[in-house]
């Protein structure tokens, strides 16, 4: 449910006393990181698509308002987009009660994968100093870190077992 707080809005004259209170609401929020995309959902019932507008700046942030004339309620939100995101593929869907927005990823190459990818575990773990559980960099990265993890050991091993195998048919 959305919270609310009531502000004494500047009173139009001959308005009504109902009319002079302005609620600032916080809608639900639901963000998911899907394989290709981000996915942004606000729950904003009783608005109607023209209360509301999504706009998207050159730093990538993307910023949510919306004002319901009837009742006199408000909201304002504001996301910083990950690296990964193409802020210019900015998407959005309203039916009714639900703002799905769909920010896609940008198509990275191995190494921009992983500059980003350890950028993020960088933000994560500068989050989690306070907490009391150790973690590695490979459970920091999330599931595709593991795989990194992997692919890294299997080249050190594999450099290694070349090495012994050229030190034993020289000797």
């Amino acid at each position: 449910m959305a919270s609310s707080k009531a502000q004494r809005g500047a009173a139009k004259s001959g308005a009504a006393p109902a009319e002079a209170y302005v609620a600032d609401i916080d809608p639900n929020l639901e963000c998911l990181d899907g394989a290709n995309a981000y996915i942004i959902r606000l729950s904003l019932p009783g608005f109607k698509k023209e209360d509301f507008k999504v706009q998207v700046d050159s730093g990538g942030r993307l910023t949510v308002r919306g004002e319901r004339p009837a009742g006199y309620v408000r909201f304002h939100k504001a996301f910083q987009l990950p690296p990964t995101a193409n802020p210019d593929g900015v998407a959005g869907r309203f039916d009714g009660a639900v703002l799905s927005l769909t920010v896609p990823k940008q198509t990275a190459t191995g190494k921009d994968m992983v500059v980003a990818r350890l950028a993020e575990a960088k933000e994560w773990c500068a989050a989690a100093e306070g907490a009391a559980t150790a973690t590695t960099w490979a459970e920091a990265l999330g599931g595709k870190g593991q795989l990194v993890a992997a692919a890294v050991a299997g080249l050190a091993l594999g450099a290694f077992l070349a090495h012994r195998l050229l030190n034993v048919t020289n000797s």
